[in-house]
């Protein structure tokens, strides 16, 4: 008697949700010029993050830590630059997560990438938009005099991602796997002491956190307007470029720190890194 009742209730709940989707998505409802396309959008505003598969720690057998840095500049990842000023049906990456932390605040941001303090939208929002005191002189007396100087950062002011990611076999299921730990935008802003432009890491995202959100933002298909990707599937299946920074090793240091005299040599040796991996996974097999 109790497992009809059970029976009885999840079938209630299954209409009762299928009768509150039907009233919320009209599938049938034509197009106006507010939508200004030739069919309604559904896809990416009910689009769910596919789940990571679960990983047990007796399955993985390798597993390494990289740092990568996608840079903006490289046409590859323009879908995760453009448009600088929002339009109707998108954002850039930088856009979209400044929105989540700050004014919703269901992202929580990180000073670095240890991922142990954390920072309040206001903190972040401090490192957005700023007002500061700076010296200035008066052209025709030359007398100094201090002005207030705003200091905000645009979308277009964020050129680099810096990625931390895990790559791992597992030989539950035999293959060599890469999860994205976490994100930081990395803007340029212009030092006014200097006048120099300087990089600046604005804060650290947990990725997995962030993947509800960017699942639901989509990007620019130059091949097919009807196929827009969302930032999380840009992210799922690497549809970006990106060259390693740093690998996990006993020192703690980065490329940079011993390849410093030549940026090809620093290439050169992020992608031997990447060789390295490549044939690692490939002599796992025997042909």
């Amino acid at each position: 008697m109790k497992s009809v009742k059970n029976i009885l209730a999840l079938v209630l709940v299954a209409a009762s949700f299928m009768a509150s989707a039907q009233t919320v998505l009209d599938y049938n409802r034509q197009p106006t010029a507010e939508d200004d396309a030739v069919f309604i959008k559904h896809h990416f505003k009910e689009n769910r993050v596919v789940p990571y598969h679960h990983l047990r720690e007796a399955d993985v057998m390798w597993m390494k830590r990289y740092w990568q840095k996608i840079d903006l500049k490289q046409k590859l990842n323009h879908p995760l630059y453009y448009p600088i000023v929002p339009i109707k049906d998108r954002k850039s990456l930088s856009e979209v997560l400044f929105q989540a932390v700050v004014n919703e605040g269901s992202i929580t941001a990180y000073a670095d990438d240890e991922f142990k303090r954390t920072l309040t939208p206001q903190e972040v929002a401090s490192k957005i938009f700023s007002v500061d005191s700076v010296q200035d002189f008066d052209i025709n007396t030359g007398e100094p005099f201090w002005r207030l100087d705003t200091i905000k950062v645009e979308s277009s002011d964020v050129l680099e991602y810096l990625l931390k990611e895990d790559w791992f076999f597992d030989k539950e299921r035999s293959v060599m796997e890469v999860r994205i730990l976490g994100i930081c935008p990395v803007a340029y802003k212009e030092n006014q002491a200097t006048g120099q432009i300087e990089k600046e890491q604005l804060f650290w995202l947990w990725f997995p956190e962030t993947r509800p959100v960017l699942a639901n933002h989509e990007t620019f298909n130059r091949m097919n307007d009807a196929e827009r990707r969302t930032f999380d599937e840009i992210f799922h299946k690497r549809i970006f470029h990106s060259y390693i920074t740093k690998e996990n090793n006993v020192y703690d240091r980065l490329i940079y720190d011993y390849k410093r005299y030549s940026q090809m040599e620093q290439l050169l040796e992020a992608q031997k890194i990447k060789e390295e991996i490549r044939n690692f996974e490939h002599d796992l097999w025997e042909y």
